[in-house]
């Protein structure tokens, strides 16, 4: 009786730990998902954000700034509070 008592024990004492441990991979799986959406979302998003910033870059190279922006002189120009 002694014995089986102790085998009955034993059991529970080993399934708490591997049940704990599975309920962990659970939420390990769960939380490695959710960032994997969050980085493939932010990818994409970073993706457009690169187009946008190499329009902006050919909007300025094929502009003239030149004509728009006078000459600085800085000893001419100064600020009104000197």
């Amino acid at each position: 009786m002694t014995k089986q008592l102790n085998h009955t024990n034993d059991h529970a004492s080993f399934s708490a730990p591997i049940e704990d441990l599975q309920v962990r991979i659970a939420f390990l799986d769960d939380l490695v998902e959710q960032l994997n959406a969050q980085v493939s979302k932010q990818s994409l998003e970073i993706a457009a954000l690169q187009k946008q910033m190499q329009i902006l870059y050919q909007r300025v190279e094929a502009s003239d700034l030149s004509e728009g922006i006078a000459p600085f002189d800085p000893m001419s120009n100064k600020p009104p509070h000197y």
